[in-house]
C-alpha cells in the first residue's frame, strides 16, 4: 500500500488568500475613488438638491461623457455612485424622522410594510438610473468621436 502524500501544489498558500483580498479591496477602491465617481456624486448631490429625483441621470450622463473609458466602467461607476448617494440620503431621511416617514411609505407601496425592502428597492432604482445615465453619456460621446 502506497501512502498518498499531497504534493506542494495541493497545499493552499495563505498568501493567495491575502492577495485575493487585496485585489478585491483594489477593485472596490477603483470603483469608488475615481474622477468619474466623484463627478457623478457631486453633480447628483447639487442637482438633486435643487431638482427632481431624475436629475441624477443628468449628473451621471455628464460624468460618463467626460470621464468614462468604457461602457462597462461607466455603468459600474454610475451605479455605485448613485446607489451610495441614495443609500446615504435614505438613511438620513429615515433616521431624522425616526422612521415615521419610511414606515408610512412602506405601508402605502406594495412592499408589505417592510422598510428594508423599500430602502433596497430605492437604492436599486437609483443605481440603475445612475448606471444607465453614465453609460448613455459614454455612448453619446463615442457617437461624436467617430
Amino acid at each position: 500500500m502506497a501512502l498518498n502524500i499531497p504534493s506542494q501544489a495541493n497545499i493552499p498558500n495563505p498568501n493567495d488568500a491575502q492577495a485575493g483580498a487585496s485585489s478585491v479591496i483594489t477593485k472596490v477602491k477603483e470603483l469608488f475613488v475615481s474622477p468619474l465617481t466623484a463627478t457623478i456624486v457631486v453633480l447628483a448631490f447639487i442637482l438633486g438638491y435643487f431638482g427632481d429625483w431624475w436629475t441624477v441621470a443628468i449628473a451621471a450622463f455628464i460624468g460618463g461623457a467626460i470621464f468614462a473609458k468604457s461602457s462597462g466602467e461607466a455603468f459600474a461607476k454610475g451605479t455605485a455612485a448613485i446607489s451610495t448617494l441614495w443609500l446615504l440620503a435614505t438613511w438620513y431621511h429615515h433616521f431624522t424622522t425616526q422612521g415615521i416617514l419610511s414606515n408610512k411609505i412602506a405601508q402605502i407601496l406594495p412592499v408589505g410594510g417592510n422598510v428594508g425592502i423599500l430602502i433596497t428597492v430605492t437604492i436599486l432604482i437609483g443605481g440603475l438610473v445612475g448606471g444607465w445615465g453614465a453609460m448613455s453619456g459614454f455612448l453619446v460621446r463615442n457617437l461624436f468621436r467617430k
